[in-house]
């Protein structure tokens, strides 16, 4: 993916930011999946979860307040209490719940062998759920994208600044449906999240990402090294006079792309009339706008929700009635 800037001033609220904080935190995701799952309930999304009251209610209220929820009553035996139900803003994150089930399952080794297959109604058949123009409905990858940046300021304040603990990761482990660790390497951390996005962008060299993030060397140097380890990226020998190597992202790292279209297209809902985008992609091969889409990789329709199903290996838990 190429870049080209645009000299202007940066507007209020930064779209991609408040996208990126919402959606980089593993619990968010997982509560989104379970709300796909129709579990509804506060104490059904406490009991499936493991999830502490405390931080359950935090990202709902997080979640109500960025329009990607609303609460609805519901009478019981005793007394009125509430559920959650995803709005329209919110069924629009099932293409990125899908992207990151694909990245998982192709990139991340163990993956394929627990995690459920998706089925293409239309064609019946499996499909990995390929990233795709909505304009010319052509399959899409980084190298196929141009970004045009509304100014020349880091990438910083486009990331997330979670971090999803170590305790709570291993409390998941056991169940592959809860359980994105390679993910959350990149989405659960605000820097790994900004090094992601420098490369897709063009940075190379450590002096690049440190004028990016305006991030000091030693915490740099540990995510690098991390992102390195997982296989999102490879070094090589730098050929400039100040960086010993450069970085550059691997077919892995490439291919978490999709995710970060989608996350970039939702963003769109939280700009404000006449703001333009903090980052705008284009589809080189057609000239318009990315309008990212999800492909069946056999008969090259768009994938719809409700014209899909999971399969084996892993049954899903069936949701609440």
């Amino acid at each position: 993916m190429t870049e080209a800037t645009a000299h202007r001033v940066r507007p209020a609220g930064d779209p991609l930011r408040r996208a990126l904080e919402l959606l980089g935190d593993q619990w968010t995701l997982l509560i989104l999946q379970s709300l796909f799952l129709r579990f509804r309930r506060y104490e059904e999304l406490r009991l499936r979860l493991g999830i502490s009251p405390t931080a359950l209610s935090g990202r709902l209220r997080d979640m109500v307040d960025a329009g990607v929820l609303v609460r609805t009553p519901y009478r019981d035996a005793r007394r009125t209490r509430h559920e959650y139900r995803l709005t329209g803003r919110g069924l629009d994150l099932w293409p990125l719940l899908i992207s990151i089930w694909a990245w998982e399952r192709e990139w991340v080794e163990g993956r394929r062998a627990v995690l459920p297959t998706l089925i293409h109604l239309d064609c019946e058949l499996a499909t990995s759920a390929p990233l795709g123009c909505a304009s010319c409905e052509r399959r899409v990858d980084a190298r196929d994208v141009r970004a045009r940046r509304l100014d020349d300021t880091g990438v910083v304040e486009a990331t997330a600044s979670k971090r999803f603990r170590r305790k709570d990761a291993e409390s998941l482990a056991g169940d592959p449906l809860m359980f994105f660790p390679d993910t959350m390497e990149l989405l659960g951390d605000r820097w790994s999240t900004g090094v992601v996005v420098s490369a897709l962008l063009g940075a190379r060299h450590f002096s690049e990402f440190e004028r990016e993030l305006g991030i000091g060397p030693s915490v740099l140097s540990g995510r690098l090294s991390r992102l390195v380890d997982v296989g999102v990226l490879r070094t090589g020998i730098a050929k400039t006079r100040t960086d010993a190597h450069d970085y550059r992202l691997t077919a892995k790292g490439l291919a978490f792309f999709p995710a970060l279209a989608f996350i970039a297209e939702w963003s769109r809902g939280f700009e404000v009339p006449g703001q333009e985008p903090d980052i705008t992609l284009e589809h080189v091969d057609c000239g318009n706008r990315l309008k990212p889409i999800l492909l069946c990789d056999h008969c090259w329709r768009p994938l719809l929700r409700d014209r899909v199903r999971f399969g084996g290996p892993v049954q899903l838990p069936s949701p609440p009635r």
